[in-house]
């Protein structure tokens, strides 16, 4: 008679045959209660999709996750960040200007609109409008900060602007190599031959856009 194979080496021998599975399913082919598939699981290492609500599981084995940790079979994706959640917090921390929900879409070929909203209203993300896109950024300094500078210089204003976009450049410059700088000094330091013409009013109005927060200046001491 040949030996029966405990749970955890069955439920290898059916994920060799099929990658990817649901609960219910390895749950009926075993024999099992879920809440136990689930320990079997643990034991070996498993991770959930990103997509179908999380319902759909493979080994910890098997997927060849891309330079974003992401890995698809057919339709399901897999992230070895976790949930969807997790995966997007983790794609936005390590992009230099922020991602869009479009780029978010294209990389993960799922949509997250909704998720997004979710996460900036729940503070676990910030983001800044940029050419009429949200673009979503990470919540703590100094990397939030970056971040914005970064989108505004990948992605100058419209003509519509407060500001050209060859004097946003600039000004951007400016402020990314000084940013305890004032406006008006920041002004000065523009006002040379070839430059376009910049005010303060003007650079407070494109901060006031674009929702850039101007660190605070330090009062001087009196003499």
């Amino acid at each position: 008679m040949t030996p029966q194979l405990i749970p955890t080496e069955q439920l290898k021998k059916m994920f060799d045959r099929r990658p990817c599975w649901i609960l219910a399913d390895l749950a009926r082919s075993l024999d099992y209660a879920p809440i136990s598939v689930r320990r079997f699981l643990l034991q070996i290492g498993y991770f959930r999709s990103y997509t179908h609500n999380g319902k759909w599981y493979t080994l910890r084995s098997t997927p060849r996750f891309n330079h974003d940790g992401l890995w698809r079979h057919r339709d399901l994706g897999f992230s070895k960040h976790g949930s969807l959640t997790a995966t997007i917090g983790h794609l936005v921390g390590r992009s230099p200007a922020g991602l869009s929900a479009r780029q978010l879409a294209q990389k993960l070929r799922h949509p997250c609109h909704a998720v997004l909203t979710h996460l900036h209203q729940d503070g676990a993300l910030d983001r800044l409008k940029v050419q009429g896109e949200f673009r979503y950024l990470s919540i703590p300094a100094p990397l939030n900060q970056q971040q914005r500078q970064s989108a505004m210089i990948a992605a100058p204003p419209s003509p519509a602007s407060s500001l050209s976009t060859q004097a946003a450049v600039l000004v951007l410059v400016e402020y990314i190599k000084n940013p305890a700088l004032s406006f008006q000094e920041i002004t000065a330091r523009l006002r040379r031959p070839g430059s376009p013409e910049v005010t303060p009013e003007n650079i407070d109005r494109f901060f006031a856009e674009h929702g850039l927060k101007k660190t605070p200046e330090i009062p001087k001491p009196k003499p």
